[in-house]
């Protein structure tokens, strides 16, 4: 099976039609269609339903593009994956993160490993877990660092854990108030996004708990949630790693929240068999090490 066809291919799957995958290529359109007759007849198959007016790809053809891209992918990183016998890692890693990552444990994490692997780059890119898990199945990252999702992972992915955290009511410093209940009854509601995966917990289990807050603003980060609590403009329910709980009982009266008290978990969601494993790693096992258990909650 030829590499040059599998990735004529791809191109088909990616520019929509024959005739704009060979001006992607430099090909001629016969020349792309002469080749795809080849893989068809390798595989003894058709990937393409010719019925219409333009060839559409059926679903044995969908099948051996995202195999396909599989294979290139692995082809193309065969050089960054190798790791010679003096045990230098390099490349370039695309990794997704999510904000509370970004501004916690990864920043020392990355740096630990620049001095130890002088040849690793690591590519950032921010955004909410949903978000994060689509670009690591569309090959768009490496690897993602993220929530735990609540479905089911693909079996061709894996998601590896490197952290808990518990959730807290946090509530302006000095605020007598002792228990959940008191608190939601007496002050007014900072609520993190109900469409990241984190509110959408804090939500269910408040409709679990039969509490209906009094919402007075919405946001999409921790950071700015805690920053409106700290003015004493409400309460809110995050999540804290251990660090940030250790500043937090500085700045603020915290609660658990719930019983028995709501944990979320932090991982690594990458694809099972991907040419940059040997970068994903280091990282993974540098978070591990940064996240170990400090204090008690």
């Amino acid at each position: 099976m030829s590499l040059r066809n599998l990735h004529i291919l791809v191109a088909i799957a990616a520019q929509g039609s024959f005739a704009k995958a060979a001006e992607h290529l430099g090909l001629t359109q016969s020349a792309v269609s002469l080749q795809i007759k080849n893989l068809e007849e390798e595989l003894g198959v058709p990937l393409f339903e010719r019925s219409g007016r333009s060839p559409r790809l059926n679903a044995s053809g969908r099948l051996v593009v995202e195999r396909a891209e599989e294979i290139l992918a692995i082809y193309d990183g065969i050089r960054e994956e190798l790791v010679p016998a003096n045990g230098r890692i390099g490349g370039v890693l695309t990794l997704g993160v999510v904000p509370t990552v970004l501004t916690g444990p990864l920043p020392p994490v990355l740096g630990r490993l620049r001095k130890r692997y002088e040849h690793l780059q690591v590519r950032l890119v921010s955004g909410l877990s949903a978000e994060l898990f689509r670009k690591v199945e569309d090959g768009e990252l490496d690897a993602a660092l993220t929530t735990e999702p609540p479905y089911a992972v693909p079996p061709r992915c894996e998601w590896s854990v490197y952290d808990e955290e518990p959730f807290f009511v946090a509530a302006p410093r000095g605020s007598e108030t002792s228990t959940t209940d008191e608190l939601f009854g007496r002050f007014p509601f900072v609520r993190f996004d109900k469409t990241a995966w984190a509110g959408a917990m804090v939500n269910s289990r408040l409709i679990a708990q039969g509490i209906q807050p009094r919402d007075v603003m919405e946001v999409d980060s921790l950071e700015a949630t805690l920053s409106l609590v700290k003015q004493g403009l409400g309460i809110a329910v995050v999540p804290l790693n251990r660090k940030r709980l250790v500043q937090a009982r500085k700045d603020f009266g915290l609660i658990g929240f719930g019983a028995p008290q709501l944990i979320r978990r932090m991982g690594m969601y990458q694809k099972q068999r991907h040419p940059r494993h040997a970068l994903t790693e280091p990282v993974l096992e540098e978070l591990r090490r940064e996240c170990k258990c400090l204090i008690k909650y």
